[in-house]
C-alpha cells in the first residue's frame, strides 16, 4: 500500500475525530454571566475574559474549513458526507457559543464596573454625623463654695454636661437662693451678700440642678 493510499485512509479518521471534539462550546460551558440580582450584591463572580468565545470562533473556522475540504474533494475521504455534516454542525454550534460567550463576558465587565462604582461611592460618602447629645445629665456651679462679707458680690458660673461628659453650650439657667435675706442671686448668677448666715445657691437647667454653698459673714471693722 502506497503512502498516498495510507494518507487517504487516515485523513477521514483524523478529520472525523477533529470535528467531533467538544471544543466549540466554550461560550456555553465555561463563560458565566453575572448572577441575577448582582446590582444589590457586594461580591459576585463571572467571566470577564473573551478567551472562551475566541476559541469558539477558531473552532468554528476549523470545522467549516474541514467541511469545505471534504465537500470539494469527496473522493479523497471515506464517508465525506458525514464529515461535511459534522463540520457544518460544529461550525454553527461554535459560532452560536461564541456569540453567547461574548455577550456573557460583556455583561460581566459591565456589572464589575458598576460594582466598582458602587464601592467607590460608599467609600466617598461620609457617615452621617451622630445627633448631638444635648440632654443635660449634670450641672456644675463654680465656685462650689465661697465666703462673702455682707455687702460683697460674687459672680457664679454654671456649666451643663451630657452623659458623655461633654459640655453643652448655650444653656439657660434658672438661679435661686435658699434664703434671699442672707444672699440673693440674679438671673445671671450674680450673688449679693445681705446678712450673716449660709445659703445654697442653685442653677437649674432642664430640671437638673447644680449648687454652690455661700457663707455670709459680718464685715471686719477697719
Amino acid at each position: 500500500m502506497t503512502a498516498r493510499a495510507l494518507l487517504r485512509r487516515a485523513a477521514p479518521v483524523a478529520m472525523t475525530a477533529l470535528l467531533s471534539m467538544p471544543s466549540g462550546a466554550c461560550g456555553f460551558l465555561f463563560s458565566h454571566a453575572p448572577p441575577g440580582g448582582h446590582q444589590q450584591m457586594d461580591y459576585f463572580t463571572c467571566t470577564e475574559s473573551n478567551a472562551g468565545p475566541i476559541i469558539d470562533i477558531v473552532w468554528a473556522g476549523l470545522n467549516v474549513a474541514g467541511a469545505l475540504a471534504a465537500a470539494s474533494d469527496p473522493d479523497a475521504y471515506d464517508n465525506s458526507g458525514r464529515i461535511v455534516a459534522v463540520g457544518v454542525s460544529w461550525g454553527i454550534l461554535s459560532s452560536a457559543a461564541a456569540a453567547v460567550g461574548f455577550g456573557k463576558s460583556s455583561k460581566c465587565r459591565e456589572a464589575k464596573r458598576a460594582l466598582a462604582m458602587r464601592q467607590a461611592q460608599r467609600q466617598n460618602v461620609a457617615p452621617a454625623p451622630a445627633p448631638p447629645d444635648d440632654v443635660v445629665h449634670a450641672v456644675v456651679v463654680a465656685p462650689a463654695a465661697d465666703t462673702l462679707a455682707v455687702g460683697q458680690q460674687l459672680q457664679l458660673r454654671a456649666s451643663a454636661y451630657n452623659s458623655s461628659g461633654a459640655a453643652i453650650p448655650n444653656k439657660v439657667y434658672r438661679w435661686s437662693s435658699s434664703n434671699d435675706a442672707v444672699a440673693s442671686v440674679s438671673n445671671a448668677g450674680l450673688v449679693t451678700a445681705r446678712a450673716p448666715g449660709s445659703v445654697i445657691v442653685a442653677a437649674n437647667a432642664d430640671n437638673v440642678v447644680g449648687t454652690a454653698s455661700i457663707l455670709v459673714v459680718t464685715p471686719m471693722n477697719r
